[in-house]
């Protein structure tokens, strides 16, 4: 195993576009896309493997959440058809990654992507399950404040309560507290927000139509893991937190910019985020399909790579847990 201290320094410098050092006339590029929650990690893994083990000298592209159409140049004639300029924006979400290798198998768009950074599972009974997901590491998604005075444990009851509008006001929580409770959740595709509906909420939707007028009330638009996000505009809100985001972003090793703004991740039904029990535990994915007409070996070697225990310092940097 390389020292931590290389790990870290490799985490740190992993930030931007990724090329092998080693690249050739024969090199190919792999490019990856989706979930936000998994982005920076991939990125410094895909560094490492790129500067000290890739023994093709290939070309590994991470590209962010959500970059618009041309914004991420990656020397791939597939990828500039399908997110060049003029063209689409590239996947921004877990759902946005998965969907976009679906379509790239049923030929509706260019054969971009090598995998798909998902922060869920496939879902039961849909073509994802014919993906292959690859469990990569462990996280957990809660509810973040920055509300003083706000407990540091809700129960899965109240939580439910605040998104389906039974509770509105903190004194609802504390009589002790005032305000208005302003509620987030991700942008639809998120990972994050399917986790947080399906596990911390039970599988209740605060958006659907059936939580009727109360919907309109529940923010969909500001970026996961973003408590400086502009959207958020009062103390008084709550919002959908990664664990492994806030521990990177509050962790200098990794480089990432420190977006929390005060919100701190809490605790639910007693239980802190990643302990044994805790409700709203998940696993993190990389994906890829046994059935394109790239060859996937090269794909495999890198996540059999990442997934490796000695890979492991470099997941802890960026907050996930094994």
């Amino acid at each position: 195993m390389r020292k931590t201290a290389t790990v870290l320094g490799t985490a740190t410098a992993a930030m931007a576009l990724v090329v092998g050092a080693n690249a050739s006339a024969n090199a190919a590029t792999y490019v990856n896309a989706g979930s936000d929650t998994l982005q920076n990690v991939t990125a410094a893994l895909a560094s490492d493997y790129a500067a000290n083990v890739d023994p093709g000298g290939n070309n590994w592209i991470t590209v962010n959440a959500g970059v618009p159409a041309g914004g991420q140049a990656t020397g791939k004639a597939a990828c500039n058809t399908q997110y060049g300029t003029g063209a689409n924006p590239w996947p921004n979400g877990s759902s946005a990654g998965i969907n976009a290798l679906l379509a790239e198998r049923a030929g509706t768009s260019a054969n971009c992507l090598n995998f798909a950074r998902s922060s869920r599972g496939p879902k039961a009974g849909t073509a994802e399950t014919t993906l292959t997901f690859v469990r990569v590491g462990g996280d957990a998604v809660t509810w973040a404040t920055k509300k003083a005075g706000a407990p540091a444990s809700l129960t899965s009851a109240q939580l439910h309560g605040i998104y389906d509008c039974s509770i509105t006001n903190w004194s609802q929580i504390n009589p002790s507290l005032s305000g208005a409770i302003q509620k987030h959740i991700p942008q639809a595709g998120s990972g994050t927000r399917q986790e947080f509906i399906d596990k911390v909420l039970g599988g209740f939707d605060p958006t659907s139509a059936a939580n009727g007028a109360c919907a309109a009330t529940v923010i969909q638009t500001a970026q996961e893991n973003r408590g400086d996000a502009p959207q958020i505009t009062t103390t008084d809100a709550i919002i959908p937190y990664s664990q492994a985001a806030y521990g990177e972003q509050t962790t200098p090793a990794s480089g990432v910019t420190n977006h929390t703004n005060g919100f701190t991740p809490r605790q639910i039904d007693g239980k802190a985020p990643n302990a044994t029990g805790f409700v709203g535990n998940r696993s993190v994915y990389f994906v890829y399909d046994p059935l394109d007409t790239e060859s996937d070996t090269d794909t495999i070697a890198f996540i059999n790579w990442a997934k490796a225990p000695a890979q492991l310092p470099i997941w802890q940097t960026f907050g996930f847990v094994a």
